[in-house]
């Protein structure tokens, strides 16, 4: 029998000794009879149900601190059992709230075998940054009673898995080569920085050799975190649909972070995103020809293939969206007259691209986005804090999720920007 289930036995029996003892006072008198017969059982039975308790509690904490065995078996058992996994059950593990949390002490043991290091606190699979499903409210601190703003997203297949990180950062969207489950150190991404060159000959001339040279981009382990907070109850919960409020929190915070590094990077723990590498070109004045000659840049390098597109700030979107592509003849159109295309290319719109300088200006960055890689090492380090001083006084419970992750460009010339275009 659970621990909790003991306890409403014996909190029960407490209330019915109870109420015998009332019914005697209120009549002046001690219980007597088949009254304290009756007490004298219930205490007896109370004295058996203290040593259960006590044992289960035991039992209880020797699971929580056993280490779990590794899912080493063939077959695809660990796949099997890493889709299963729940993040609000992990959260409760770590938090050391009662329930059965085998299954996701086993997988964390798992992860930590496969990765070689030990976690602060339980291991998750990326998988659980999956939505299940898209119905939904979406909040920062969430509650068991709901409560904030959200925004609610259409009902899609429940059977279909929605990679949360991938529709929350643009990046992939623009199409980003994302690279999943990397374990170990450095992973080394091979570039091909001058290739081979055909060329035309005369009868029985000989060809001019020219030698490949290929180089290396490494993806490096760097630590990306984000801390949020739970209500005791809303952990708690068992619902899949609260479930995917918590994956969509925690997918949301770690897109964010993502996104920038991707895009910008460059500051202290980051990556060095695309922003970071390249030497901008210039919008200041916005026209047609500079957006074309952003194009060109990529074009005359030899690097326009792949998934080519835009990354654009909301202040240059509203920008070039009210610049005409002729000065004064709004009839021949705007430089975007699209929220969604510049140039002919897909374009989005981020605030992961920052607002630069003082007045502030808004920044663009065109380029091939499969040349884009962003790296993720197999698990995510759950770690609950029920003791925080602004969470505890409210009952909640903080919690901290680190991912080990890197970005990298295979070739920096498959990319051109600007920083300085101006606000509207």
């Amino acid at each position: 029998m659970k621990l909790s289930d003991l306890l409403k036995k014996r909190d029960a029996l407490t209330r019915e000794a109870r109420g015998l003892i009332d019914t005697a006072e209120k009549a002046g008198r001690a219980p007597e009879g088949n009254e304290q017969t009756r007490l004298d059982e219930i205490r007896t039975e109370c004295e058996a149900l203290d040593v259960r308790i006590r044992n289960q509690a035991m039992l209880d904490e020797f699971d929580r601190q056993a280490q779990a065995e590794p899912l080493e078996n063939g077959g695809g058992e660990f796949e099997r059992e890493a889709s299963q996994v729940s993040l609000l059950r992990a959260i409760a593990c770590s938090a050391g709230l009662d329930g059965d949390f085998g299954r996701e002490r086993e997988v964390s043991a798992e992860l930590a075998r496969r990765s070689g290091r030990k976690p602060n606190g339980i291991l998750v699979p990326t998988q659980v940054l999956q939505v299940r499903n898209r119905r939904g409210f979406e909040t920062r601190v969430t509650t068991a009673a709901g409560g904030g703003s959200g925004s609610i997203f259409e009902q899609g297949r429940p059977d279909m898995l929605i990679d949360a990180l991938r529709s929350n950062m643009i990046t992939t969207g623009l199409g980003a080569t994302v690279l999943n489950g990397l374990e170990g150190g450095p992973v080394s991404i091979p570039a091909i920085d001058t290739g081979q060159s055909g060329s035309w000959i005369a009868d029985d001339a000989a060809l001019t050799p020219a030698d490949i040279d290929v180089n290396k981009r490494q993806l490096t382990p760097k630590t990306v975190g984000c801390l949020t907070e739970f209500s005791r109850n809303f952990v708690l919960q068992s619902s899949p649909d609260v479930e995917d409020l918590a994956r969509r929190d925690f997918s949301n915070a770690l897109a964010v972070a993502l996104d920038g590094a991707a895009l910008v990077g460059g500051g202290a723990n980051e990556p060095s995103g695309v922003l970071d590498q390249i030497t901008p070109g210039t919008l200041a004045t916005p026209s047609w020809q500079e957006v074309l000659n952003l194009v060109k840049s990529v074009e005359v390098a030899n690097a326009a293939m792949g998934r080519l597109g835009w990354a654009v700030n909301p202040t240059a979107v509203a920008t070039l969206r009210g610049t005409t592509k002729v000065s004064g003849d709004a009839g021949a159109g705007f430089i975007m007259d699209s929220p969604t295309e510049l140039a002919g290319y897909q374009a989005m719109s981020s605030t992961g691209l920052p607002l630069v300088g003082s007045p502030p200006t808004g920044s663009v960055i065109f380029g091939d986005w499969s040349s884009l890689i962003v790296g993720a090492w197999t698990g995510i380090d759950i770690l609950a804090n029920p003791y925080a001083a602004t969470p505890f006084a409210k009952g909640n419970i903080q919690v901290r999720g680190l991912m080990t992750a890197d970005v990298v460009l295979r070739h920096v010339e498959s990319f051109a920007g600007a920083t300085d275009v101006p606000a509207a």
